[in-house]
């Protein structure tokens, strides 16, 4: 099962538009994978970015039943970047 998993801050704008591009694809059913978000400013989103080795935000990773196909950081990916992976 592939799942999306977004590491960011709330105050971070770089960080806001990553996880809204995602929920605007997911909405529009592009894809049905689930998107979690980690808010690197907790601890449950500290230990999850450590597991991950999260270095900065944001961060994006889509995973495949555990295993790592793409990652994006400091950057939301435009469309044709992370569509092939979630179809």
């Amino acid at each position: 099962m592939k799942q999306i998993f977004v590491f960011g801050k709330p105050d971070c704008p770089v960080c806001k538009d990553a996880r809204e591009k995602l929920l605007y694809f997911k909405e529009k059913k592009t894809f049905d994978a689930p998107i979690k978000y980690y808010d690197m400013e907790t601890v449950e989103g500290l230990t999850e970015g450590a597991y991950h080795e999260v270095d900065d935000i944001p961060t994006i990773i889509i995973l495949d039943d555990k295993k790592e196909l793409a990652r994006w950081v400091k950057k939301p990916p435009v469309s044709e970047e992370f569509l092939p992976y979630l179809t």
